[in-house]
């Protein structure tokens, strides 16, 4: 069977998932919603509140163009989430067992998963994004952008954070492969993204090697407090990625296909 025949099949093995579908309403329909939240909250205090003035502020307002960027963060976690179980779930039920019986060559197996989860991601990554942006601004009024044209500092941070979020949701994905369960990337990542990962970045100087906080020099705003350097975030997202991606194709082409009864 061909790469594309391949690739073609995962597309449709990921359409008729219901968990894809899961995660698919959790970043498309309830991520806008707390962009809402968001912007109902920065109406009632004031686009021009501070800490000072509001002592409940725990960090200062970020420039307009940044705007709706905070509430796109909750997606990070289902999109991972999905990688992982995605990784972990060809080993279980027999699935890669089934598949191969229609495709035996592994190489090619192995390029049309990743590529599948690769697009997959980025696709609703940007349009989870956009979506949470523009609802943010369109709620903000005449006080916010353009919902539509945005700025380009907004789209800026929109590319970067699909960004962020396919090289985490990858990664996730690939250690799921390696360990055959979804519970490994889970207990790796997904304390990371719950604030640990920033915890360790400031306590502990190799800490901000960790996929999540590389993630976060990507995102990073003015006023947060770690800094916004995407070249050395992406760099060492893409190391992460390299070194698993030998591992997991190493094991995925040379090991029994697995899968208890």
């Amino acid at each position: 069977m061909s790469f594309v025949k391949v690739t073609y099949s995962e597309f449709s093995k990921l359409i008729n998932s219901h968990g894809w579908w899961i995660i698919f309403a959790l970043v498309i329909v309830l991520q806008p919603l707390l962009g809402l939240l968001e912007a109902n909250q920065l109406l009632s205090i004031g686009l021009d509140a501070t800490p000072a003035t509001h002592p409940d502020l725990l960090e200062a307002i970020p420039p307009l163009d940044y705007f709706g960027f905070d509430a796109a963060l909750f997606g990070v976690l289902p999109i991972v989430l999905w990688g992982g179980i995605s990784g972990a779930s060809e080993y279980k039920n027999h699935n890669l067992r089934t598949t191969m019986l229609y495709s035996n060559k592994r190489k090619e197996l192995f390029n049309a998963k990743l590529l599948t989860i690769l697009i997959s991601t980025i696709l609703v990554s940007f349009i989870s994004i956009f979506i949470t942006v523009a609802i943010t601004h369109v709620r903000l009024g005449s006080l916010g952008l353009n919902p539509f044209i945005l700025s380009p500092i907004a789209w800026k941070f929109i590319g970067y954070t699909t960004l962020d979020w396919t090289l985490l949701t990858v990664l996730s994905f690939l250690i799921g492969l390696i360990f055959r369960n979804m519970i490994v990337p889970l207990i790796f990542l997904v304390p990371q993204i719950y604030n640990l990962g920033s915890y360790l970045a400031e306590k502990w100087s190799w800490g901000e090697y960790l996929p999540v906080a590389a993630g976060n020099h990507i995102v990073a705003t003015p006023v947060k407090s770690y800094a916004h350097d995407p070249a050395k975030g992406i760099l060492i997202l893409l190391l992460w990625i390299f070194f698993s991606m030998l591992i997991a194709f190493y094991s995925f082409t040379r090991s029994d296909v697995g899968g208890k009864y």
